[in-house]
């Protein structure tokens, strides 16, 4: 937004963003404890629970990316369209926050208890969640901001977005999960982060969030048009995401084969725990992701 066009009637609504963003924020703690089923303050200041630090951290930071794509726009022509606006895509946005987690605990990972887990101080399995809601966040922005057009096809084309974003994580999910099982001759991704492997998940985590950056290409792809079926323009949407997110994964092979030739990675991060060795992953995952982002966004 350009300063310029400052008066007082944006200020006025940019104000009124702001106050509906901190509401917001507030009530993804109250609902995080309340789906969680413990005192987050408690757990936090009390016990100490750095799980549930680094879980909260994520699914905060998740709704706070999220709702940069609505207000990325221009201001409505009243502050009560645009009360209406933020309000929407904020409660959108915390039922597809819950939503995410509960595919996450019971498609991604149905052999692992991501919600005992975290409550338990599990790190690892807090990291790798919280990596899943920002690569969810990053995806969702991402379409708030393609189909930027009226409130009701813009809300439809982010619910159609949100659900390929969750098949393609959950596709990148089972193929992470696929992959370690053959490096580590049938070993278990879920019991490597239940066991606290935090290296195994800074990977996925990086490798998710490459495969969000990616997505986010998608969009200089496969241009919103205002005056077409937001339904049909996000599926094409998704089935460029999903070209884009095959893309970084055989990059990401390449690209570690390159960076890391002499090391057996199966060896430092599986079974090492090597987090040194994760973090060059991570950084080439991020790279790629960024990379495909800037060439064709």
């Amino acid at each position: 937004m350009d300063l310029e066009f400052l008066t007082g009637q944006t200020i006025g609504m940019l104000v009124m963003d702001f106050v509906l963003v901190f509401a917001v924020l507030l009530l993804v703690r109250v609902l995080y404890g309340f789906a969680s089923g413990v005192d987050t303050l408690h757990e936090l200041s009390v016990k100490g629970n750095f799980a549930i630090g680094v879980s909260l951290a994520g699914a905060t930071a998740a709704i706070g990316i999220m709702l940069t794509g609505v207000v990325s726009g221009e201001f409505a022509f009243s502050y009560g369209m645009e009360f209406v606006a933020m309000a929407s895509y904020g409660a959108l946005g915390l039922g597809l926050m819950w939503l995410t987690r509960l595919i996450f605990d019971r498609v991604s990972l149905p052999r692992l208890s991501v919600r005992a887990e975290i409550g338990g101080g599990n790190v690892a399995v807090a990291t790798v969640e919280a990596g899943n809601l920002l690569a969810t966040a990053i995806m969702v922005r991402a379409v708030m901001i393609w189909s930027d057009d009226a409130l009701i096809p813009g809300l439809i084309a982010v619910v159609v977005g949100y659900i390929g974003s969750q098949i393609i994580l959950t596709a990148t999910a089972y193929y992470r999960i696929w992959l370690y099982r053959l490096r580590n001759a049938g070993g278990r991704f879920s019991e490597a982060v239940q066991s606290g492997n935090l290296a195994v998940a800074l990977r996925f985590v990086g490798f998710q969030i490459g495969v969000a950056l990616a997505v986010t290409a998608a969009g200089g792809l496969a241009p919103y048009v205002p005056s077409g079926d937001p339904v049909m323009q996000a599926v094409v949407w998704g089935a460029v995401s999903i070209c884009a997110a095959v893309v970084l994964a055989i990059l990401a092979l390449i690209a570690e084969f390159a960076v890391l030739t002499g090391l057996d990675l199966s060896e430092e991060v599986d079974r090492q725990r090597n987090i040194g060795v994760a973090l060059v992953e991570v950084a080439v995952y991020l790279a790629i992701g960024l990379l495909l982002l800037s060439q064709l966004a």
